[in-house]
């Protein structure tokens, strides 16, 4: 099957071709069709992780050259496949939690009039992030990369009507065309540094000694721009809460198995790179930390249930580019898979919310919600119970490794920072929780809501078990199940001696764990007036609801700049200097045309003179030369 793994990119490809063409005729098949084929899609990937796992762990790298992809002069790039651990758990997380949104999406866009072409994008969405993360040279991944892109752009907007939802669906594309850009001349510069893209090639241990570090520190900062826009990393972290104007099941797939862990998956699959630099892996480590506990922060005051989750996944994604700038790729990579499964559950649980109170997102006006959707309530407590770390669930074993990690490498500062992004883990996902579920309804919509179809609730119920069970792949951080087939391709991790105990660290992170959750029931479980609290601390929580003042700082420093430039250049440039120097010239011919028509006279005497006195006056110039 290693050869037939072009079929997990193509069956997708296949469901957007059909759904563009004949979705409109095919009406409710459609999503099936769609998910019939993204379920396919995972089959040949089990298919494939089958036949790749029966390998000896020396050769579980299996290239597949497809066609030759671009020839000009002596460049060569092929579309070119490799399946190896990485890019299999890549695609056995995208396959399966794809599948699932794609099943959950019929009974969410039920009624949509443009229903078919939602699946043809959403399959489109799979099929690119499947061939950026199993692409075999740059040029291939940036090919997937672009997609997915393109089609986070399509799903943002995707109720274009809307014009919030239009201006999210640009300020997505926009945002990450600028760390798209430094990744291309990234690419380039392997190139021409290197003398290959292939990962093969520019991934070989002895390609170390080809240039000095600065290259490659330069080369890892360029991809690594690039990744901070895909992941939504400080500074290029402003376009993924609006996107949230998208589709509920859109914000599942770019939150959970698609686009936001394309940026994960670069520096992980790029890590020599950065390991060879090591001034570029301090960046990845400051960045990721200062991101989780930024976005941490700012979720708590977001009142829209959807940001809160939006900045959750900035700061989760945070906590991964933290575990590769410890050099910790494989618990980087447990976290994504992890992250996927518990972050899906959460955003679809949202979705079901939504679905159930007329589309209303507003935490303040839900409360008691457990009552009349029991099934969504207790699949968003296990959803928040994981994203918070409680022992024996999948966060657990992703996110307090990585604390682990921090601490026995003698990095106090980021174990202590990161334990405290940890706390507003459990806080804003406790308060979530709380205000939505708990207490009494506080809203006519919420005192009517009604639970989801059961084509919404079955995804929830296979994703809760991954949200449990996938920390079984790294109950233990180096021999895990994940950790050891990671192994070969990442390199392994070797554990420091210094730091806390081991029982010390687990007993802080449920005290952690707890402690958040605790203080979120305390704060808005009705044990105190929140509202009225806030309003004392109105100044903090205004700082916090518009994300620290970024997005303004932006609109001032660069907006607003750059909006007075183009309204320069279009009506003062372009207006009165271009336009009227193009003007002025036909003006100017205009006239002397008319001057012309006056000798152009159409009577025979006329030229008949004026040949007589250019005639006289060439003989009288001529005389007086002689």
């Amino acid at each position: 099957m290693l050869d037939l793994v072009w079929l997990v990119p193509a069956l997708p490809l296949a469901g957007f071709a059909a759904n563009l063409f004949f979705g409109r005729r095919l009406g409710r098949a459609a999503g099936w069709l769609a998910s019939l084929l993204m379920g396919a899609s995972f089959v040949v990937a089990v298919l494939v992780a089958r036949d790749l796992l029966g390998l000896p762990t020396e050769e579980r790298v299996h290239i597949l050259h497809l066609f030759d992809w671009i020839e000009v002069g002596s460049f060569r790039v092929g579309a070119d496949l490799r399946v190896d651990p990485l890019s299999l758990t890549m695609i056995l997380v995208v396959t399966a939690v794809g599948s699932l949104i794609h099943i959950y999406s019929i009974g969410y866009m039920q009624g949509d009039p443009r229903f078919g072409r939602f699946f043809a994008y959403l399959n489109l969405f799979c099929a690119f992030m499947l061939t950026l993360v199993l692409a075999e040279n740059l040029l291939f991944l940036y090919l997937g990369w672009e997609g997915v892109g393109l089609c986070s752009y399509l799903l943002i907007g995707f109720w274009f009507e809307r014009t919030a939802a239009a201006n999210a669906a640009k300020k997505a594309f926009v945002t990450t065309r600028i760390g798209d850009t430094f990744m291309l001349i990234g690419i380039s510069l392997v190139f021409l540094r290197l003398g290959s893209l292939d990962l093969s090639t520019v991934l070989a241990p002895e390609i170390a000694g080809v240039q000095p570090s600065g290259v490659f520190t330069i080369l890892a900062l360029l991809l690594f721009a690039g990744a901070i826009g895909k992941s939504a990393q400080i500074p290029l972290h402003v376009w993924l809460p609006d996107a949230m104007e998208g589709p509920t099941p859109v914000s599942a797939l770019i939150h959970a198995a698609t686009m936001v862990t394309a940026g994960v998956y670069l520096v992980v699959r790029m890590h020599l790179f950065f390991e060879i630099s090591g001034v570029a892996l301090t960046v990845v480590l400051v960045v990721g930390l200062v991101t989780a506990v930024y976005a941490g922060l700012t979720a708590l005051a977001q009142d829209d249930i959807k940001r809160v989750l939006a900045y959750s996944t900035i700061s989760q994604l945070g906590f991964m580019f933290l575990a590769a700038g410890l050099e910790a790729y494989a618990a980087a990579i447990v976290m994504l898979a992890a992250h996927a499964a518990y972050k899906a559950l959460l955003f679809l649980s949202a979705g079901s919310v939504m679905h159930g109170m007329g589309d209303e997102t507003d935490l303040k006006l839900m409360g008691g919600l457990r009552r009349p959707m029991p099934w969504t309530a207790g699949m968003m407590a296990i959803g928040a119970l994981a994203l918070s770390g409680v022992i024996g669930l999948s966060g657990y074993f992703a996110k307090d490794a990585i604390l682990a990690i921090a601490s026995e490498e003698g990095k106090a500062l980021v174990y202590w920072v990161g334990v405290f992004a940890a706390f507003l883990s459990a806080l804003y996902i406790g308060r979530l929780v709380v205000l939505a579920f708990l207490g009494e309804a506080r809203s006519e919509r919420a005192r009517h809501a009604h639970e989801s179809p059961a084509i919404m609730l079955v995804p929830l119920g296979v994703l809760a078990v991954g949200a449990v069970a996938l920390g079984a792949l790294a109950l233990d951080k180096e021999t895990g199940l994940l950790p050891a087939l990671l192994g070969p391709v990442l390199g392994e991790l070797e554990v420091g001696t210094a730091g806390l105990p081991e029982p010390a660290l687990i007993v802080l992170s449920q005290v952690v764990a707890f402690g958040g959750l605790l203080l979120a029931w305390f704060v808005y479980g009705g044990r105190i007036d929140w509202l009225a609290l806030r309003a004392r601390v109105s100044s903090l929580y205004r700082f916090l609801n518009r994300g620290m003042y970024v997005d303004d700082l932006y609109g001032a420093l660069v907006v607003a700049p750059g909006k007075a430039g183009s309204a320069f250049l279009a009506y003062v440039v372009d207006l009165r200097i271009v336009d009227r120097a193009v003007n002025g010239t036909g003006a100017a011919i205009q006239r002397l045309a008319r001057v012309g028509r006056r000798v152009q006279t159409g009577l025979v005497r006329t030229y008949a003179l004026a040949f007589l006195l250019g005639a006289v006056a060439l003989l009288a110039y001529v005389g007086s030369r002689i």
